[in-house]
């Protein structure tokens, strides 16, 4: 992210390896998606049980485990910690969550409307501050969920500069750049969208975000960035349904 850039509202994209946190319905137990009872229970061993169709929402959050690399294609990856929120200042995103890190960021931005990813934060990699080295640091964010018969879901994330949503180690699709300026600038101030039901089975399904910052090059600095010059994080939520 350059220094003072303000994205345009609305507008959100990432290049990221993300776990989510879920609710399942009715207390830990899911309960039919016309029922519209939702719950934040977190075990995402106990497949919950219901009647009809089930639903478990999970969001962007401190419940996603972060590694060095993405845990369902490469059993050696190793956990580095949970999600930790960030924010580019303490006004920047208007909904910076208390106890955030403060990047110090001078400029704006991570201004979108979040409504419909609810209780979703900005995130990135744990004990991250705003004097760290930012230039090209990559995190995966991963989250495990076991689903009934005939699983669908959907995913909606931003990113600062890019990322990658990953189901069960297979690659669903891409938001940003580390390479384009103008393709990172969207994905940082816009919501994109992915259908993950083609890569969803009954059982248990790992969902990772792998995200990545831009170089100093992004940020003009000479000859590399902390955070606090150029910031990365990303924020995301959906949905997952099983019979």
């Amino acid at each position: 992210m350059k220094p003072g850039r303000r994205p345009a509202a609305g507008a959100w994209s990432v290049t990221v390896i993300v776990a989510v946190g879920f609710a399942a319905c009715g207390g830990g137990a899911a309960t039919p998606s016309d029922g519209g009872g939702v719950d934040t229970a977190m075990d995402t061993a106990v497949m919950p049980s219901c009647d009809g169709s089930c639903t478990i929402r999970f969001a962007s959050s401190a419940e996603w485990i972060v590694y060095d690399g993405d845990p369902a294609q490469n059993p050696a990856a190793h956990p580095l910690g949970p999600a930790q929120a960030v924010c580019l200042n303490a006004t920047s995103p208007p909904s910076c969550p208390s106890g955030a890190v403060l990047y110090g960021f001078g400029g704006t931005g991570w201004g979108q409307d979040l409504l419909i990813v609810p209780d979703a934060i900005w995130i990135w990699g744990p004990g991250v501050t705003g004097t760290d080295q930012a230039d090209l640091k990559k995190f995966f964010f991963s989250k495990t969920f076991n689903l009934g018969k005939m699983p669908s879901g959907r995913i909606t994330l931003s990113a600062d500069d890019a990322a990658e949503v990953r189901v069960n180690g297979a690659p669903v699709d891409t938001v940003g750049s580390v390479t384009d300026q103008s393709e990172a600038a969207i994905s940082g101030s816009t919501l994109t969208t992915f259908d993950i039901a083609p890569r969803l089975t009954p059982g248990l399904n790992t969902i990772t975000i792998a995200a990545q910052n831009g170089p100093a090059s992004f940020a003009g600095c000479v000859p590399s960035c902390t955070y606090k010059n150029n910031p990365a994080a990303v924020v995301f939520g959906g949905s997952l349904t099983y019979h």
